[in-house]
């Protein structure tokens, strides 16, 4: 008989007539001892069972009367999820941006969340106004990757001019964005949050989770840290029936997250704390507006608001309803009504393009580019009638060969400056040949893979021609419109066009508001032969980079003088994957570390020769000209270091 455990002393091994070990055990001793006579085998294995007892925790084994699923339980309510619940979180994290907002002193920032195709979602308390929508950016896959290195946001703006629908009663905000981003990445790949008008999605005591860019930091969740309270209506200053409420911790720039059940559904937007009206200053939950009443307010105003009908058209699409009054547009089709030239009758409007006149010392533009048009560069007109396409306070002259401009000229009221909601709708002139044009087959439309990716680079700054007497904000907005024609766009680097280009334009631009002067700004590409070749495999392509552009600023000093600045800023080291070093074999007037300093202040003359272009009535003017130096270009490392 095998030992029991007080036999053995001790109390914490299992019984040896566990038959499996038993048998085990016996075969061992049998197998070694099979010589032995069989009662000897036979008390080897007894020992053996017994001093081979497995040692365990004592009294976690229950007697056999007590439920034989004691090692799993239950305690109160089931936190077990299927694993899915992780990758479908995954999923709708990818749809929660962070909306970036200028405001005076810096930058607001804020959360969203895309809610169908093409339309966003935030808090009226974060973009009240058309105008601050155009101004805004929504970022999204802002967040920490897999080894917690935070991934860079991709920017796309916002369309309030195809959706905008506000309330401030219900704190919400539904706005349309632009199907690429600013560097061509397509909006659908991330992919949109369902809303399902129904209400029922959440219920008392139900846990939530909150998606957001709190303070503006990378994307966080606050996930099985809350649940839905009920509040008395007695503690809560407003009607409560549109709101639910809940325990999520938030942070400014929290506002216009989703609030989401554990099926993922969007049963709320995020909008502020309620109040403790025991104790100020402390807070009772988290406020989040009902999906449902915000479904109901749009189906309210379908009829009576637009913006309303188009916004339920997109969410109902985003869930799979057909539409009930119209077709959502595709985004083919919403892309082709964005680029849709204007009509013709909008250019028999009086006093359109350059004045020559503008400052004190007249500045024509034809003779500029006479030498040009003598060799047939400059593009002409579709009706014959010149090569000068007129805009609001800007005209631009087309290189016929290269399809980029060869000039523009953009005349700058500093004391008459309107501010517009910007509204990126890039089109064709329709008063000349589209072959003279480069559309987004160069820039975003294709997406034919390529070393180098350009956007389109205003020449005459959006800003520039926003301007007019009374401060009339339908001529500014003209304006600004009129700078989105692929007539007034070449190539350039995202980033080159946002700092080294951008901040050169500030200046310029500051320097006439600040003093409320009168200027007039000339720009262009400096076109070479050796440029380098883009977009080989693109429809209509290849096209030659440009590789610098020049800018000549002539500022209203007094009521009887002026005073000009040129420049040179080279993108050479954003387009250096374009081509080999051997490009620059002593054809360029810089060296490559001189191009890639790229911030030039040089003379109306250099710019010149690099051009051929006729500027002698501005070159008594010169300030950098005037300087009592010997070389004709010099380095600015800061935007106060320019002489004008």
């Amino acid at each position: 008989m095998a030992r029991t455990a007080a036999e053995s002393g001790r109390t914490d091994i299992v019984s040896s007539n566990d038959a499996t070990l038993a048998a085990a055990l016996a075969r061992a001793v049998e197998a070694r001892g099979a010589a032995l006579p069989p009662a000897e085998r036979q008390d080897r294995t007894q020992r053996a069972l017994a001093d081979n007892a497995l040692p365990i925790r004592a009294g976690l084994v229950e007697p056999a009367a007590q439920d034989p699923n004691g090692y799993e339980r239950i305690i109160g309510q089931s936190d077990l999820l299927s694993i899915n619940f992780l990758d479908r979180g995954r999923r709708a994290a990818d749809a929660v941006c962070r909306i970036r907002l200028p405001v005076e002193g810096g930058i607001a920032w804020a959360t969203g969340f895309l809610v169908g195709p093409r339309l966003l979602m935030t808090n009226n308390h974060v973009l009240a106004t058309a105008a601050e929508a155009a101004q805004a950016q929504a970022e999204f896959g802002y967040e920490h990757d897999l080894d917690g290195v935070v991934r860079d946001p991709v920017a796309f703006h916002l369309d309030p001019s195809s959706v905008f629908f506000t309330s401030s009663a219900l704190d919400v905000t539904l706005v349309a964005v632009t199907p690429f981003s600013t560097d061509a990445t397509p909006l659908e790949r991330f992919g949109w949050l369902a809303l399902l008008p129904l209400s029922g999605k959440g219920v008392d005591g139900e846990w939530v989770s909150i998606i957001q860019h709190p303070g503006g930091e990378p994307k966080q969740i606050a996930i099985h840290a809350s649940e839905i309270v009920k509040l008395d209506p007695a503690d809560v200053a407003q009607d409560i029936a549109p709101f639910i409420h809940y325990s999520t911790d938030t942070e400014p720039g929290s506002s216009g997250s989703p609030v989401l059940n554990d099926q993922w559904q969007v049963i709320a937007l995020h909008h502020k704390a309620v109040p403790d009206p025991a104790h100020p200053g402390a807070w009772i939950a988290n406020q989040g507006v009902r999906i449902s009443a915000i479904c109901s307010l749009l189906e309210e105003h379908r009829l009576d608001d637009e913006h309303a009908g188009r916004a339920l058209d997109r969410l109902e699409r985003g869930i799979g309803y057909p539409p009930l009054l119209r077709p959502l547009p595709t985004l083919a089709e919403t892309a082709e009504e964005q680029y849709k030239p204007f009509p013709l009758a909008r250019w028999r409007t009086p006093g359109l393009g350059y004045d020559p006149d503008f400052l004190s010392t007249t500045l024509p533009l034809a003779p500029i580019y006479a030498a040009a048009r003598g060799r047939g560069i400059p593009a002409p007109l579709a009706d014959g009638s010149g090569e000068e396409l007129r805009y609001t306070h800007f005209s631009v002259v087309m290189h016929a060969a290269r399809r980029f401009p060869l000039i523009t000229a953009v005349n700058i009221d500093g004391g008459k400056l309107v501010r517009v909601a910007r509204q990126d709708r890039w089109r064709l002139d329709a008063r000349m040949d589209a072959k003279y044009q480069s559309d987004d087959e160069l820039y975003v439309r294709t997406r034919t893979p390529e070393k180098v990716y350009f956007s389109r680079g205003h020449q005459v700054r959006l800003l520039d021609p926003c301007w007019a007497p009374g401060g009339d904000a339908a001529v500014a907005t003209r304006g600004m419109e009129d700078t989105f024609h692929y007539t007034n766009a070449a190539p350039q680097v995202q980033t080159y066009n946002d700092e080294d280009w951008g901040n050169l334009e500030d200046y310029v631009l500051a320097k006439a508001q600040t003093s409320e002067a009168r200027l007039s700004v000339l720009t262009g590409p400096i076109f070479r032969d050796d440029d380098p070749v883009y977009g080989r495999d693109r429809k209509g392509g290849p096209w030659r980079s440009p590789l610098s552009y020049w800018k000549i600023a002539v500022l209203q000093k007094t009521a009887d003088r002026i005073a000009a600045a040129a420049f040179i800023v080279g993108q050479t080291e954003y387009v250096s994957a374009l081509y080999e070093a051997k490009v620059f074999s002593g054809l360029k007037p810089y060296t490559i570390d001189e191009m890639q300093k790229r911030h030039i202040q040089t003379t109306i003359a250099k710019v010149e020769e690099e051009t051929g272009l006729d500027f002698a009535p501005l070159k008594p003017f010169d300030a950098h000209g005037s300087l009592e130096a010997t070389r004709s270009t010099r380095w600015v490392a800061r935007p106060e270091s320019i002489v004008i």
